[in-house]
C-alpha cells in the first residue's frame, strides 16, 4: 500500500528536496502535488485528500497552523508534519495541539526525514492492524449478538440490574451492538399448547422460529427464550408494543395451528424483575382466561378486581378459614364449593376451572398479604393454575384444591416457625376471643412497644391488631348464631361484646347482615329486640 503526500512550502527548492527524499527513501510514499502557501494547501488537501502533509508554518497569506486547523476539520484522519526554520516553543506547542505527528527544523537532514517516514509507516500500519482487529471484533459481536442480546435481558428481567454501574455495563454491552438504549417494555408470548401432547416440544420450538424470523431485521428488539414462554424487550418509543405483538401472533396462528397468548408490560424507566413477574403473571392468567388474546395490566387489573368483589358466602367463609389457618373446615367447604359448582354448572368443566381459578387466585392474595408466600414460592399458584387447567374430572378438581390449600398451609406452617412473637399473640387470639384484649395489655404480655407491635403485627399477619381480633369474633358468632337457644345479646357476650347493639353494628359491617336477618338465612327464627 502506498500513501499520498502533500508537499506544502513557500520555497519551491524546500518543495524540490522534500519531494526527492521521499522518492528515494525507497518507503510507501509518494508525492502527488504541491502548495506554496496555506490557501494552497487547503484548496489542495481538498482535492487530493493526502494521506500525509508536510506543512511549513511561515508561509505568505495564510501561515501553516491555521491551514492546519483548516485541513483538520476537512481530513480530520491526516498526519501533518511541522517543517520550519524557527525554533520557537510556542509554535511547536501549537503544533502539537493541532495533532501534528512531528516538528522539524530545517535544514533538514535525509536521515531525520526518512526517520520521521519511518515513524509514519509504523502509525499507518498499528493503524490498519487497529482497523482489522476492530472489524474482526465487530464479525465477533455480529456473530454472538442473539447470545448478548439474551443475556442483557435476562439480567434485567432476573433483577441484576438494580444498580447503576450494573446498568452502565449492560449498556456498554448493548452499544456493542450499536444499540442506544435498554428496552422499556416487554412483551411475553405463551403459547397456548397442550402440555400432554407429544408434539408439544415442536409446536414451541416452531412458535419460536417464527418469532426469531420477525425480529430478526429489529436490531433493537431483545428475544429470550425461557422454554414454556418467549421474553422480548424493546423500546416503547422506537416500536409500538401492541403492533409488534399483533404481528406476532398473526404469524404464529398463520403459519401454524398454535395461538398465542401475548402479555405486555411497560415501564417509565426500563423493565426490572418485578415488571418481568408482573407481565409474567397476566401472560399465565391471560391464557387461562382468555386464550390467544393480548393483554396488557390494566385489562389484567379489571380482571383481578371483578374476581375480588365475588361475594358468596361460602367463597367468604373459606377465606376466613384460610387466614385463621383452618384447615379442615377450609379443606372440607372448598369441596363443597366444588361441588355446588359442578351442580350449577350442569358438569361445565371449563366454568368450574374459571370459578376454581378465581377462588385459587382470592386465596393466594389472602396468604401472600399474610406473609406465607414470598419471592422464593411465587411459583406456586401458577403451577397449580397449570394442574387446574389438565384436571378433567370431579375428582381430579377436588385433589388438585385440596393439595394446593395443604402445600399453603405448609408455607403457613414454616411462616409461624420463622415469626414466633406474633404467632403467639394470634394464638392467644384465637383462644381467648371472648375476653376483654386490650392492645396495650398484649404488648405487656410480649415485652414490645404498642407502636412497634402494631407494625409487626400488620407485617406478617396482613391486618392491624384490631380487624383481626374482629374477624376472629364474627367467625365464633356466625357458629354460635346457628344455636337457637342462645340470643343475640348471648352471642355477644360469648364473643366479647358487652354492648349487643354495638355488636350487632360491628357484625352487619363486616358480614353485610344484622345477625337477625344472618339467623334468618339460617331458618332460624326468634323474637329479638327491634334492630339487633
Amino acid at each position: 500500500m502506498s500513501y499520498k503526500v502533500l508537499v506544502c512550502d513557500d520555497e519551491a527548492l524546500e518543495r524540490e528536496v522534500i519531494s526527492l527524499i521521499i522518492q528515494k527513501s525507497g518507503l510507501p510514499f509518494h508525492p502527488v502535488g504541491e502548495a506554496r502557501n496555506g490557501y494552497e494547501a487547503v484548496e489542495k488537501a481538498k482535492e487530493l485528500r493526502p494521506d500525509v502533509i508536510f506543512m511549513d508554518i511561515k508561509m505568505p497569506g495564510k501561515d501553516g497552523l491555521t491551514a492546519i486547523a483548516e485541513i483538520k476539520d476537512i481530513l480530520p484522519h491526516v498526519k501533518v508534519v511541522i517543517t520550519t526554520a524557527y525554533d520557537d516553543f510556542e509554535y511547536a506547542k501549537e503544533a502539537l495541539r493541532l495533532g501534528s505527528i512531528d516538528y522539524l527544523l530545517k535544514p533538514i537532514r535525509p536521515e531525520e526525514f526518512t526517520a520521521v517516514l519511518n515513524k509514519l509507516l509504523n502509525i499507518f500500519e498499528k493503524e490498519i492492524m487497529t482497523i482489522k482487529q476492530e472489524e474482526q471484533l465487530k464479525k465477533a459481536i455480529k456473530k454472538a449478538e442473539k447470545m448478548i442480546k439474551a443475556g442483557i435481558l435476562a439480567s434485567l428481567i432476573m433483577g441484576e440490574a438494580e444498580k447503576d454501574e450494573e446498568r452502565n455495563i449492560l449498556m456498554k454491552q448493548a452499544q456493542l451492538l450499536g444499540i442506544t438504549s435498554l428496552p422499556n417494555a416487554l412483551l411475553i408470548v405463551e403459547p397456548n399448547i397442550d402440555e400432554l401432547h407429544p408434539a408439544a416440544v415442536y409446536e414451541r420450538y416452531g412458535v419460536f422460529k417464527i418469532t426469531e424470523e420477525l425480529i430478526s431485521d429489529l436490531s433493537e428488539v431483545f428475544l429470550l427464550n425461557l422454554g414454556e414462554i418467549l421474553v422480548i424487550g424493546i423500546q416503547k418509543e422506537k416500536i409500538d408494543p401492541r403492533e409488534l405483538a399483533l404481528t406476532i401472533q398473526k404469524k404464529v396462528e398463520e403459519n401454524t395451528d398454535v395461538c398465542v397468548t401475548i402479555s405486555i408490560g411497560e415501564s417509565s424507566d426500563i423493565i426490572n424483575k418485578t415488571i418481568y413477574e408482573e407481565t409474567k403473571a397476566n401472560a399465565r392468567l391471560g391464557r387461562f382466561f382468555f386464550g390467544g388474546k393480548i393483554v396488557n395490566k390494566q385489562e389484567m387489573d379489571e380482571l383481578l378486581k371483578s374476581a375480588e368483589k365475588a361475594d358468596d358466602e361460602m367463597e367468604n367463609r373459606l377465606l376466613d378459614y384460610v387466614m385463621m389457618a383452618n384447615y379442615k373446615d377450609a379443606s372440607k367447604l372448598f369441596e363443597e364449593i366444588i361441588n355446588n359448582l359442578v351442580v350449577k354448572s350442569k358438569g361445565s368443566l371449563l366454568f368450574c376451572q374459571s370459578r376454581i381459578a378465581e377462588i385459587m387466585l382470592l386465596i393466594w392474595r389472602s396468604v401472600r398479604k399474610l406473609g406465607w408466600v414470598d419471592n422464593d414460592n411465587s411459583h406456586l399458584y401458577f403451577n397449580y393454575l397449570k394442574k387446574l387447567s389438565k384436571a378433567q374430572s370431579l375428582h381430579a378438581l377436588s385433589e388438585c384444591c385440596r393439595n394446593y390449600l395443604n402445600d399453603l398451609f405448609v408455607l403457613n406452617k414454616k411462616f409461624k416457625e420463622k415469626n414466633g412473637i406474633v404467632n403467639l399473640v394470634v394464638k392467644y387470639i384465637n383462644e381467648n376471643y371472648d375476653k376483654d384484649l386490650k392492645l396495650k395489655d398484649i404488648t405487656k404480655m410480649v415485652y414490645l412497644n404498642s407502636e412497634y407491635f402494631s407494625r409487626l403485627f400488620k407485617k406478617e399477619v396482613g391486618c392491624t391488631y384490631a380487624e383481626y381480633l374482629t374477624r376472629v369474633r364474627i367467625e365464633a358468632a356466625r357458629k354460635h348464631l346457628s344455636n337457637p337457644a342462645l340470643t343475640i345479646a348471648d352471642v355477644a357476650r360469648k364473643v366479647g361484646y358487652q354492648d349487643p347493639n354495638y355488636f350487632s353494628k360491628v357484625f352487619k359491617k363486616e358480614v353485610g347482615v344484622s345477625p337477625t336477618e344472618y339467623r334468618l338465612s339460617l331458618g332460624i327464627t326468634q323474637n329479638e329486640q327491634p334492630g339487633i
